[in-house]
C-alpha cells in the first residue's frame, strides 16, 4: 500500500520543488532518516480513520487505534478518530473518537499514557460532540469546546486528573488561555443567546467553584486572548476611548493595562514560547472568523512593532522562538474545471528568522482539509499544538497530490532539504518535548 502511494506522491514533489527557492535542495539521503536525531514524536490521523504515533523518521510507529472505520455512503456506520493533542511533556496524548452505529451516534474522548501504554477513556457522549482539546500547562486539566445538543452554543468543559468532569462557561463563539499553574483561564467569548461576536472579556478561577470575573472593557474584533508562557502577561484587544482597536497588555491580575499596538480590521495574536515578543496579524477587514493581513512583531520592552510580512493567513513560533513559520495562502485557478470553477487552495510556507528580519520560501503546496480548516483559529490552536519539532528544525506538514491522496511530510525548516514523506495521513502534530 505504502510503495502505490510513493508513486502517486510523485507529482506532488515536484510540484513543490518548482515553486521552492532557487537555493540549492539536497535530496535526503535513505540513511538520514535513521541517523539523524530524533526530537520528539508525531500524532497523525490516518486516511483509515485511525490514530498513530511515529518519530520524524516513520520509526517507533504505534498504532494507537485499530477499529476505525470511514463510511462508503452518507448513511453507512462509521469511527472516525481526530483532534490529537500532545499534553505539554509529551507524556499524554488526548483524542476523540466520533462514531455512528444503528443511526445513533456518539462520541468520545480518550487520553493515552505514553509510559504505561495504557489508554483511559474519560468522556461519552449521545449529545455533544466534542471539536477542540486544549491541556492545561501543568498537564492536570483536559479543556475542551463542545456542541451543545441544539447546536445553537459551544461548551466549554473541563476533566481534572482525577476524572472529574464539569462546565466552565458557555457561548458562542469560545476563545481562552490557560496561566501555567492550570487555575485559571482568561476567556474571550459570545453570548449563547444570541450568537453574535465575542462580547465579554473574563478570567475564570478555577478553584473550588467557578467564579468568572469580568474585564470592564469592550472587546475589539479579536479571538483568542493570550496569556504568556511565563504566567506574567496577558494580551487582548479593546476598544480604546477614541474608537481605534488596540492590542493590551496587561499582568497577570489584569492590572496595569498597556497599549502595545493598534489595528485596523481584525487581529490575531501569538506569545512567542520565550515570552518577550508576541506576533500578529493585521487584517484589513473585520471577518466572521480568522484575519488574514500584515504579520508584524512586537517587543514587550521596547514597544518596537516590526512589519515584516503581508497577506499571511497564519503562524506559529518556533519553540526556540528565533523563527516564526507563516503561510501565504493562494488560489489555483488552474485547478478548476469546466464544470467546476472552484479553485484549489494552495499554502505557500515561509520561515521568518526573526532577529534578522529575514524569511525565506520554504515550499509551496495544497494543504488537506483537516489543516486547512484550522487556519482561521490559528491563533487559539497555536496554544493546544505546533507543527514544529521540539528543537526547532524542523515542521510536519499535510499535503493532497495531484491525485487527491492525502500524506503526512517532513520539513526542514532551513530549507535545504527535500520534503521526507512520512506516511498517509489528514492532519499531523507534532509533540511539545
Amino acid at each position: 500500500m505504502k510503495s502505490k502511494v510513493l508513486f502517486r506522491i510523485i507529482p506532488l514533489v515536484l510540484l513543490l520543488y518548482a515553486c521552492a527557492p532557487g537555493d540549492l535542495r539536497l535530496p535526503q539521503s535513505p540513511a538520514l532518516p535513521f541517523l539523524e536525531r530524533k526530537s520528539g514524536l508525531i500524532a497523525y490521523l490516518g486516511t483509515d480513520g485511525n490514530l498513530y504515533v511515529s518519530d520524524q523518521a516513520g520509526g517507533k510507529l504505534l498504532a494507537l487505534t485499530k477499529d476505525g472505520k470511514l463510511p462508503e455512503t452518507e448513511t453507512d456506520d462509521f469511527l472516525i478518530y481526530q483532534h490529537p493533542a500532545w499534553s505539554s511533556d509529551g507524556r499524554y496524548l488526548a483524542y476523540a473518537g466520533l462514531s455512528r452505529e444503528a443511526d445513533t451516534a456518539s462520541s468520545e474522548l480518550n487520553i493515552l499514557d505514553m509510559v504505561s501504554n495504557k489508554t483511559t477513556q474519560i468522556y461519552r457522549s449521545t449529545t455533544e460532540i466534542p471539536y477542540y482539546l486544549f491541556w492545561s500547562p501543568d498537564n492536570a486539566n483536559l479543556s475542551f469546546l463542545s456542541t451543545a445538543a441544539s447546536g445553537q452554543t459551544q461548551i466549554l468543559q473541563n476533566i481534572s486528573a482525577n476524572g472529574e468532569r464539569r462546565i466552565i462557561d458557555t457561548g458562542s463563539p469560545m476563545y481562552w488561555s490557560w496561566a501555567p499553574d492550570g487555575r485559571v483561564m482568561i476567556v474571550h467569548a459570545g453570548d449563547p443567546g444570541t450568537g453574535e461576536p465575542a462580547d465579554k472579556t473574563a478570567f475564570l478561577l478555577l478553584d473550588g467553584d467557578v467564579t468568572e470575573i469580568g474585564l470592564d472593557v469592550k472587546p475589539a474584533p479579536f479571538q483568542s486572548p493570550g496569556w504568556s508562557p511565563d504566567g506574567k502577561l496577558i494580551l487582548y484587544a479593546v476598544v480604546s476611548a477614541g474608537n481605534d482597536y488596540a492590542i493590551i497588555m496587561a499582568e497577570g491580575d489584569g492590572s496595569n493595562p498597556q497599549e502595545m499596538a493598534t489595528f485596523t480590521g481584525k487581529a490575531a495574536f501569538v506569545w512567542s514560547p520565550d515570552s518577550q515578543k508576541f506576533a500578529y496579524i493585521d487584517s484589513d477587514e473585520t471577518t466572521d472568523t480568522g484575519a488574514l493581513g500584515n504579520l508584524q512583531i512586537v517587543d514587550v520592552v521596547t514597544k518596537e512593532v516590526h512589519t515584516e510580512e503581508r497577506n499571511v493567513i497564519a503562524f506559529f513560533w518556533s519553540p526556540d522562538s528565533r523563527s516564526l513559520a507563516y503561510f501565504v495562502p493562494y488560489l489555483d485557478s488552474s485547478s478548476a474545471s469546466s464544470e467546476d470553477q472552484s479553485a484549489d487552495l494552495l499554502l505557500e510556507l515561509n520561515i521568518l528568522d526573526e532577529e534578522s528580519g529575514e524569511s525565506r520560501k520554504i515550499l509551496t503546496y495544497k494543504p488537506t482539509s483537516q489543516f486547512a480548516d484550522l487556519l482561521p483559529f490559528f491563533d487559539q490552536y497555536h496554544q493546544s499544538m505546533t507543527i514544529w519539532s521540539p528543537d526547532s528544525n524542523n515542521l510536519v506538514v499535510t499535503f493532497v497530490d495531484s491525485e487527491a491522496a492525502s500524506g503526512v511530510a517532513v520539513v526542514a525548516a532551513s530549507g535545504r532539504l527535500e520534503p521526507r514523506f512520512l506516511a498517509e495521513g489528514l492532519l499531523a502534530v507534532w509533540s511539545w518535548r
